[in-house]
């Protein structure tokens, strides 16, 4: 995962290698004991016992990094640098291109009270998988950057912009006229029939708990992952981090066929 960090252009306060291997781990990453490259602060060279209490995992990584969390941003910078709610407003009354080319792939995961960090880390894998602008996290939900939130996400956290601790209300009035998709275990459209469309929030709720109230009121369609009849009832519902990352290939699938070429398509059968 430090890998991942560095590729996505983190830059590490302190690494820690484990002496076993040390200096092969350090010249595949670009890292000396002297110092580090690209602006690192310093990197340790550690002894299996260092490393057990610097770790918080049973078995310790060869590399442990600390980073610095991301400066905090508005969401409405997805649209753009210098694009505000109220100058978005005025782009799509006046059917800008610019606003047409900003916002037609938006694609945002809303974690409406997932408290499970295993399930919120999938989330961000599949969200960074199937090609979404940015996952946001309501209060109440896992900590994004917390240790097992970031394992279960292996690598992925350190590719997607991330917003926490957002209600769903500051999400619709920062990217106005977006279309908000409620993915629910019962009760709505089911997916595979559903008109799914960008830009889009979507809100994925806790398995039990559902969408909250708050956030029920400003979904537009509620969409159900059908399950198979085979299952004979023995399962009701999908886990959170499962569910939403169908969804987000669904997403991710009629995306693709939307932008497929028409010439590249074979010729449809005539009939005469």
């Amino acid at each position: 995962m430090v890998a991942a960090a560095l590729a996505a252009g983190w830059r590490p306060q302190t690494v820690f290698l484990r002496e076993e291997g040390a200096d092969e781990l350090g010249e595949r990453l670009g890292l000396r004991a002297a110092g580090a490259a690209d602006g690192a602060a310093g990197v340790f060279v550690v002894g299996d016992r260092v490393a057990a209490r610097i770790s918080t995992l049973e078995t310790p990584a060869d590399v442990v990094a600390v980073l610095p969390l991301p400066e905090r941003r508005q969401l409405a910078s997805l649209l753009g640098p210098a694009t505000s709610p109220k100058t978005a407003a005025l782009r799509r009354a006046s059917d800008a291109p610019s606003a047409t080319s900003e916002r037609a792939g938006l694609l945002v995961v809303y974690v409406d009270g997932v408290q499970d960090p295993g399930n919120v880390g999938t989330l961000i894998r599949a969200a960074v998988a199937f090609g979404a602008s940015a996952l946001v996290t309501s209060s109440g939900a896992a900590d994004p950057y917390g240790p097992k939130t970031v394992r279960a996400a292996m690598g992925a956290l350190f590719s997607l912009p991330v917003f926490p601790d957002l209600p769903l209300a500051d999400v619709v009035d920062q990217l106005p006229a977006t279309t908000v998709y409620g993915l629910a275990a019962h009760g709505g459209g089911t997916l595979d029939a559903a008109e799914l469309g960008r830009p889009a929030v979507l809100v994925v709720g806790a398995e039990r708990a559902g969408i909250s109230r708050a956030a029920m009121g400003h979904v537009d369609r509620l969409v159900t992952i059908p399950l198979s009849a085979a299952s004979g009832g023995a399962v009701e519902s999908l886990n959170a981090g499962v569910a939403g990352a169908i969804a987000l290939y669904e997403f991710s699938r009629r995306s693709a066929g939307a932008s497929e070429d028409p010439s590249r398509r074979p010729p449809a059968a005539q009939e005469g």
